[in-house]
């Protein structure tokens, strides 16, 4: 279980040419939809890419990022690399590397790459946000706070920040304060699936079950039930772990490997 890719959140080579750059309103829905944890349907938009666009730089940086997201940290601090190694004083490169750094408990050297990016580049949400990300995995509650209300004032889409603000707080095992802020973002959009992904672990930390949303098919019933279950076995939940993860695997054996060795790391039941 991860608190919804919130870690945006990605061991390509990349071909730079001279070719025109793609449509910017293009690329910012990609940039979107990565955001927005629909790393699906962000992979296809970039396969979909006109041959003479998909080796541009700004390409690069969203398949850097995308690998990112999809929880790839190694290959993604490889790809921002390389992306940096052009030589680029992009920031989202410099964050690439922060984030990724960050992603694989290199505490120290995240947030030296995110001071760096956010000092280049001060009135960019994005990098207070993820330095706010790498203050965190630190366990620098105070000073993530700090990045993520400058992250606000810069600007932060509500729910966005809502939700890197609670993950913040479910890290520090304040269950109820966090369910409140993703309620709130998920109010503010409904169709961010980091968000839901996120309630649902809040929910069913302080041990209220997840419910089946209207028109929702079984593989995400499915997946809804197995982040419940594994939340509640880290909050110490057993018999309701027990319960979830059961219905996950009744419901759609989606995960079926990973949910069967949650189960049986839950002993028989008393």
């Amino acid at each position: 279980m991860t608190f919804g890719v919130r870690l945006l959140p990605l061991a390509a080579l990349f071909a730079f040419g001279t070719a025109s750059t793609a449509p910017p309103d293009d690329l910012a829905l990609v940039d979107a939809a990565i955001r927005g944890g629909r790393l699906v349907q962000a992979q296809t938009m970039l396969e979909m890419l006109p041959e003479a666009t998909s080796g541009t730089f700004d390409v690069a940086v969203l398949r850097a990022q995308l690998m990112l997201a999809q929880g790839r940290y190694s290959e993604a601090e490889a790809a921002f690399a390389k992306l940096a190694a052009t030589p680029s004083e992009d920031c989202r490169v410099v964050a690439g590397l922060g984030s990724a750094a960050a992603a694989l408990q290199h505490t120290e050297l995240a947030l030296v790459r995110l001071r760096d990016a956010t000092a280049r580049c001060p009135a960019d949400w994005r990098l207070w946000a993820d330095l706010g990300h790498a203050y965190d995995s630190g366990a620098r509650w105070n000073d993530s706070k700090v990045a993520y209300e400058r992250a606000s004032a810069l600007g932060a889409p509500r729910a966005s920040l809502l939700n890197d603000t609670a993950v913040s707080l479910l890290m520090q095992h304040r269950y109820s304060e966090a369910k409140a802020l993703l309620q709130q973002a998920l109010a503010a959009d409904p169709d961010d699936r980091r968000v839901a992904n996120n309630l649902d672990i809040a929910a069913a930390s302080i041990g209220e079950p997840p419910v089946r949303r209207r028109g929702e098919d079984a593989a995400r019933w499915a997946e809804r039930l197995s982040n419940a279950g594994y939340a509640a076995s880290l909050a110490g939940r057993t018999d309701d772990a027990r319960a979830w993860l059961t219905q996950s695997v009744a419901a759609a054996p989606i995960y079926p490997a990973a949910t069967a060795n949650i189960l049986s790391s839950l002993g028989p039941q008393k």
